[in-house]
């Protein structure tokens, strides 16, 4: 086939679902558990502490700070292909982000 753009755009696609296609079905499973219990913990949480009187802003701001740390745990890490924990907490922590991001729409702020 000829290489046109639409060709390439295709490939470009193609290539980066791949990994999550080839991979076994254990590693595809925990990555969308590790999702879903970010999701999970933070929206229990979240209904839980939204019931008691404290601060909610503080609690957002604790929050989104566990998740900067996180992110910068997971960027100063030396592996050169990304093991499947450090991935499973980055799925986690993008779960969480969700649960914090949807909650704030159902409360309008």
């Amino acid at each position: 086939m000829q290489k046109t753009k639409f060709r390439k755009f295709v490939d470009a696609i193609i290539r980066a679902i791949n990994p999550f296609i080839a991979d076994s079905w254990g590693k595809r499973s925990i990555l969308l558990l590790s999702l879903l219990l970010g999701f999970y913990f933070t929206n229990s949480i979240l209904s839980f502490l939204l019931d008691k009187s404290i601060n909610t802003i503080l609690l957002a701001i604790l929050i989104l700070l566990i998740m900067e740390i996180l992110i910068r745990t997971t960027l100063l890490s030396n592996f050169t292909k990304l093991s499947i924990i450090i991935i499973s907490i980055n799925n986690f922590r993008i779960g969480s982000t969700y649960a914090l991001i949807l909650e704030a729409f159902k409360l309008g702020s």
